[in-house]
């Protein structure tokens, strides 16, 4: 037995080598996310509206697949994968399943939400939304924050805050701004406290959130540390056209700005999207505008493998998805907008 394994040693050796750089490979991180194309979802699995045909209504929202701190496997996996982005990591991403699962189910309530109030006005047809504050659907940075996912915060500084009363303008309004790229920031300072109130469950709580340096490659800002939405409450009572809406399995804000252009075609009956296959992304707001979203050269390229006809982009991640829009040889039209009426009006125009 030993001179048999002797005369085939090499045979053994090497395959044990190899599988323990496979497992090696397979659990050391690397400093990069990566992103992929996944699949494009029809918006009419999402709602539906009493006494309304959608036959003729065709809207598609596109999602992607994201991998966080991807082993050294499979970056080298990925780069022969020409449907694929790396990118640097970043340092303050929370990467855990729980907290992903928590964050982007907030957001896709929010923006079915707000799909709905922005649709429904841009088609002129009563919905009761009832404004409660502002929710957190994002917490970052490096020390754990007394904001919590989930929170609704009702008041800023001491003042109650509204649609127009907003956490922005309340910080701008105490502690001035300064304009940097032809864009306006308060003036936070890093280490500072702020005030807040929220609702969090049931109970009301002051909280105080320090601010810290939030670094990027060229420099360091103050930041408070979460992110945030306008939250409303429906409620069907008063709503002139009565709406269901069937939870998605996806998550995530990106398909705001498509589901109200799904609501806004299913309502007015202009039939804006019959006979074409009309594709996009963006976050919507409840007042229709469109916000920006990650993942877009992925999502480019779903929607181009997808045969899509147009698709829809937030300006402010125009020139990204430009970038990978001109790697293909493709009809599909890529329009930059700025809100839903941009949308609306574009499919009027052309």
């Amino acid at each position: 037995m030993i001179k048999l394994l002797n005369k085939f040693k090499l045979l053994v050796i090497i395959p044990s080598i190899l599988a323990i750089l496979f497992i090696v490979l397979s659990v050391i991180p690397t400093n990069y996310d990566l992103t992929v194309p996944a699949t494009l979802s029809d918006i009419d699995e999402t709602y539906d509206f009493k006494g309304i045909n959608t036959d003729d209504v065709n809207v598609s929202s596109v999602a992607v697949y994201s991998f966080y701190n991807i082993s050294v496997l499979n970056y080298l996996q990925s780069l022969l994968n020409p449907y694929k982005v790396l990118e640097v990591h970043n340092q303050y991403v929370n990467t855990s399943i729980e907290y992903g699962n928590t964050s982007g189910t907030i957001q896709k309530r929010v923006a079915l939400n707000n799909s709905l109030i922005a649709g429904y006005r841009a088609a002129g047809v009563n919905l009761n939304a009832i404004f409660k504050g502002y929710i957190v659907h994002s917490v970052f940075g490096i020390e754990k924050s007394s904001i919590e996912l989930g929170d609704i915060i009702i008041k800023c500084e001491g003042v109650e805050l509204s649609i127009d009363t907003t956490i922005a303008s309340v910080l701008a309004e105490k502690y001035g701004t300064y304009e940097e790229n032809g864009n306006r920031y308060v003036n936070l300072e890093i280490g500072k406290e702020y005030n807040f109130t929220v609702l969090r469950g049931n109970k009301e709580l002051d909280l105080k959130v320090k601010t810290f340096g939030y670094e990027t490659l060229n420099k360091v800002t103050p930041s408070l540390g979460f992110n945030y939405y306008e939250y409303f409450l429906l409620n069907k009572s008063g709503t002139d056209v009565e709406y269901t809406i069937y939870s998605p399995d996806s998550f995530g804000p990106s398909a705001g700005l498509m589901q109200a252009l799904f609501i806004y075609d299913s309502l007015s009956n202009e039939k804006l999207t019959k006979d074409l296959h009309v594709v996009g992304t963006g976050t919507i707001d409840s007042l229709g505008n469109a916000g920006a979203i990650g993942g877009v050269k992925a999502k480019i390229m779903a929607a181009v493998l997808d045969d899509a006809d147009i698709f829809f982009v937030p300006d402010v991640n125009y020139l990204e998805a430009k970038e990978e829009y001109d790697k293909h040889k493709t009809d599909m039209k890529l329009v930059s907008v700025t809100c839903l009426q941009d949308v609306i009006d574009y499919l009027r125009n052309n």
